[in-house]
């Protein structure tokens, strides 16, 4: 992937930014604060110039949104530039947590992975559809959206006979099964922020919520259907296949890190956002060490964090403006108002308010507002026990909003992959999966308003 020397740059801006955010979190100092601040804004105004024009109106809508909640509060100039700086931690996710499979890459685990599931299907003891679903779905918890370009490689190159369309889609739904509790996605990690939980407070009922995903999929998989999907055949280059590469080690690494993230985040006074975001950038680099393979990987590593301003400047843009537009709003009044419009609106009913903040999410995701500014919005903005929910339900609430809209959003990062792998536009996406993620917004809904009832939660 080619980039401009200065689009270059603005990559290390980005890891500098996210590097000097954790030292303060450990050191903490107004300075620091501002430094990394400046930096979000400057980050923005650089995305700003390669936004889409619908992209860009969003941005500069929060911006000016905010701007003038902060001027008509009096807000003083330096505490207005650190609004910039308010969603850094999310970006430290997106920027960070990649790192890990860059290093999976350059230990050969990914490749060994391949080779793996290659010799598996010479066997022909897989379902290349439940298969391709449950790979996405373990690996995507640690390796996020490139899990599934990597998933859709190793079907292209292994499996026998599948149709293309429908394992896309499948690929695209086992994504999904981790946004709704891995601490490794960015929008677990903003609500434990914006509720101020650990995720022990709703990991289980989380997960819980996961495996209700796994069985809707499964009810659901029947019913995918593209009009023109032929079958694609592919037949292996070598017919002596041989297995060489053990994979132990990336068995090993992975359970090395994910037991690490939650014995850390049970024992530290430290949200899991921070754990796996250290954990992203010392285990790799310590694992490279021992396994001598440091050179290559901090080569990889220079290259990944030079392309990273190309990868993510979309994202970029949305979660800086949108971190300044909810440090904005939460000076004001706003919060109370919203409250009792929503309030007024579901007549008083927690069941009916619930169906009307994540049909509101997926609306607002289908004309491009991005899922983290109405949960940003929604989370600074409206008090759990004004609603008397606790901030558990709340929290998730907004993941059950998060994950059902980006399924149907045609600005969802999810749906664009999905689309680019497919080659198809996001119209043919959304048109087969809307029932899918409607249906599946109403029964996690219902999910955990029955815990609520029961006094669960």
């Amino acid at each position: 992937m080619e980039s401009h020397p200065f689009t270059r740059f603005l990559g290390v801006i980005c890891y500098l930014t996210v590097i000097l955010y954790l030292i303060e979190l450990f050191y903490p100092s107004t300075m620091l604060e501002l430094t990394y601040s400046l930096l979000c804004a400057i980050l923005l105004a650089c995305a700003f110039l390669y936004l889409s024009r619908i992209t860009r109106f969003i941005v500069f809508t929060l911006l000016a949104a905010g701007s003038i909640c902060l001027y008509a509060e009096d807000i003083s100039f330096n505490e207005s530039m650190i609004g910039f700086g308010k969603n850094t931690n999310l970006l430290s996710l997106f920027l960070l947590i990649p790192l890990i499979g860059t290093f999976m890459s350059t230990a050969g685990y990914l490749s060994a992975l391949k080779e793996k599931v290659q010799a598996w299907e010479k066997k022909g003891a897989y379902h290349p559809y439940r298969f391709s679903y449950f790979l996405t779905a373990t690996i995507g918890i640690l390796l996020n959206f490139g899990s599934m370009a990597i998933v859709k490689r190793i079907a292209a190159e292994s499996f026998s006979s599948y149709r293309d369309k429908k394992i896309t889609l499948n690929i695209m739904r086992g994504f999904g099964f981790g946004m709704l509790w891995s601490p490794y996605f960015v929008n677990i990690g903003l609500v434990l922020v914006l509720f101020e939980l650990s995720w022990f407070d709703i990991g289980g009922y989380a997960f819980i919520l996961a495996v209700i995903y796994i069985f809707f999929c499964w009810l659901s998989f029947r019913s995918i259907s593209f009009p023109d999907d032929p079958i694609v055949e592919y037949e292996p280059k070598s017919k002596n296949y041989s297995y060489h590469q053990s994979l132990v080690p990336f068995f090993f690494f992975s359970l090395i890190l994910i037991t690490l993230s939650f014995l850390l985040d049970y024992l530290l006074e430290v949200n899991m956002l921070t754990v796996v975001s250290f954990l992203a950038i010392l285990l790799p680099l310590v694992w490279a060490v021992f396994t001598k393979i440091i050179k290559n990987y901090l080569y990889d590593v220079s290259q990944h964090m030079q392309l990273s301003f190309n990868r993510l400047k979309n994202e970029l843009a949305v979660f800086i403006s949108a971190g300044f537009f909810g440090m904005a709003i939460s000076k004001t009044a706003f919060g109370s108002i919203v409250s009792n419009l929503l309030f007024d609106a579901s007549f008083g009913s927690i069941f009916f308010l619930s169906l009307i903040i994540v049909t509101l999410a997926i609306a607002l995701g289908q004309i491009g507002v991005h899922p983290v500014i109405i949960v940003i919005g929604i989370g600074s903005s409206l008090s759990p026990e004004k609603f008397g929910v606790s901030p558990e339900y709340m929290a998730l609430l907004l993941i059950i909003a998060w994950t059902t809209a980006t399924q149907m959003s045609p600005f969802s990062g999810q749906l664009l992959m999905t689309s680019r792998l497919m080659n198809q536009p996001p119209s043919v996406i959304i048109k087969q999966n809307y029932t899918f993620a409607l249906s599946l917004a109403v029964i996690l809904t219902t999910t955990i308003y029955s815990f609520l009832v029961m006094g669960l939660l």
